[in-house]
Order: C-alpha cells, then structure tokens, then sequence
C-alpha cells in the first residue's frame, strides 16, 4: 500500500482535528470536577431508578453557594456534586431531598439513602491539578529521551534526535485531540474532567509511544539493509507496510474491550472509557499516519537545504 505517499492527506485530516479540537477546548473548554477544583460529592440511593431531572427538581428549595451537578450511575443512585458544603449544610441537603421526594407521590421513590459523601478543599484540587500537569510533562519528557537512546545507532539520514522529535510532535497531537474530544462530550452529556483524565492521558501516550516505536524500529532496521540510494520514502513506507497489521491488531484488542465497557459498564465510568476509546484509535493514526510523515518531510526538507 502507498500509504506514506499521500502523507499530506493524512496532514490534512490531522490539522482539521486538532483545528475543531482547539475550537471545542476554547470555546467547551474542559469544564474540570471537584478533584481539581475543591468541593463536596455527594451518592444518593433509592429503591428504584429515578431521573436526574427529578432530582435537581427536588433541591430547588436549597439553598447552596452554587448549583450542584447531577448525574446518574447507573445503579439506581446518582452522585451530586457542589461546591464545598459543610456538614450541616449536607443534612440540610439530604432532608430536603428526602421531603421532596418520598412526600411527592409522583415519584413514588421510597426510601433515600446516603451512600458516601466526600469532600476535597481547594487547596487539594490545586495540588492535584499541579501534579497532574508535572506527571503529564515529565511522562513526555522522559519518552523523548527513551527514543533519542533506544535509537542512537539509527543509519543516516535520521538522527536518535529526528526520531524522538518526531514522536514528540505525534504524542502532542494525541493530547491535543484526546483534549478537545474530552471537551466535547463533557459539554454534550455532562461529564467532569476529574483525575481518571490524567490516567487516561497517560494511558494513550503509552500506546501512542509504542506503535511509533514498532513503526520506527522496523524503519532503522530497513535503512540498515536496504539498498544504495533507496529513496527514503520507499524505505518508510515498506516499514509501515510491514508493521500495520501488528499496530492495528494491538490497539483492536484493546478497543474491543473498551467498546464492551463502554456498552456494558456503570456510568461513573464511561468517560474514562470513551476518553480511552478517543485516545488509542488517535494514538494509533498518529503513529502510522503522523510520526512516519515527519520523518519524509524532514528529510525532503534536509534535501532541499543541502541542494541549496
């Protein structure tokens, strides 16, 4: 297949993603939980299902610094989260709801239970939201280094710091994709960036990273025995042609089972799985798609300049 030869297609659809993605992360942005910004969450039980519309109607009468978030578990309780409540201002909360719900025989509820309650200050979110973005940035610094070192014998016309440029441009466009997908379901139906972001973040650069890495082992293998005056293009294009196959049937199995998650388990974690599910197939593309183009370009690119 002639796949690295229509590298500027697949730079096309790469720069339209992350072009809606930037969009969707300025305009959505990531609409971040309590785990990065502080405050009280609070599961409900009851004896049967019961709507979130329900709910939120029935704790118009508190009084509370700001509007909670109701969302649904899946298990006939939802979780409410607000800003930081202190205990007697969760009574209050739990007793309203209680007196709205099981006095209102349309709903016919039953009985209200609380299932956990958890708080998290401020100064808690901030930590959090600072380590997260040290673990994300050192998590790319030290791939960076692995792939200048694991390909420091690479043959001429690439260098070990070509190859981990290269992934390090790839990596960015999955965090930047990953991102603006996160922004765009959390607008649509709901959802909180909490900390299953940042394991989820950290999940898809470990695929990315390894699918580029299958990708550029096999170029450094075929520059070493391909014959004089290959062109470079011919070389990376038989090494994806070559690796395609593991690449794709790695992240399927994967996917697979995401899908299943995604179809088949509780709601408090499908953001994670769909976050996941954005991420590897994004991971996947960049490696064949994005990492192995740059490596074309920036030798078309050294060409030119020594021509000149």
């Amino acid at each position: 297949m002639k796949i690295i030869q229509r590298y500027k297609v697949w730079y096309g659809v790469s720069i339209v993603l992350i072009a809606i993605s930037l969009a969707a992360l300025i305009g959505f942005g990531l609409k971040p939980g309590i785990d990065f910004t502080g405050g009280t969450l609070i599961e409900v039980g009851f004896d049967k299902n019961i709507e979130t519309q329900t709910v939120r109607e029935a704790l118009k009468d508190v009084s509370l610094p700001s509007e909670p978030s109701v969302s649904s578990t899946g298990r006939n309780s939802v979780l409410i989260k607000t800003s930081t409540l202190t205990k007697e201002e969760i009574d209050t909360l739990i007793n309203t709801l209680r007196t709205n719900l099981t006095q209102n025989p349309e709903t016919g509820i039953g009985a209200v239970t609380v299932e956990q309650t958890q708080t998290i200050g401020p100064v808690v979110g901030e930590s959090l939201t600072r380590r997260a973005v040290i673990a994300v940035i050192l998590s790319v610094i030290c791939i960076v280094f692995y792939v200048a070192w694991s390909f420091r014998r690479v043959q001429k016309p690439f260098s070990s710091w070509t190859m981990s440029s290269a992934t390090i441009i790839a990596l960015l466009h999955d965090i930047i994709i990953t991102l603006g997908f996160v922004s765009i379901i959390n607008h649509y139906y709901g959802y909180e960036a909490n900390s299953y972001l940042v394991v989820a973040l950290l999940t898809v650069l470990g695929f990315s990273v390894h699918d580029t890495i299958v990708v550029f082992d096999r170029v450094r293998e075929n520059l070493l025995h391909a014959p004089a005056h290959t062109p470079v293009m011919v070389t990376v294009n038989n090494s994806i042609n070559q690796t395609i196959a593991r690449s794709l049937n790695t992240s399927l199995t994967a996917l697979l089972v995401l899908i299943a998650l995604a179809g088949l388990g509780g709601a408090s974690i499908k953001p994670l799985v769909l976050t996941l599910l954005a991420g590897i197939t994004i991971g996947t593309y960049s490696s064949i798609f994005v990492a192995s183009p740059i490596l074309v370009t920036w030798d078309k690119i050294k060409s030119r300049s020594s021509a000149k």
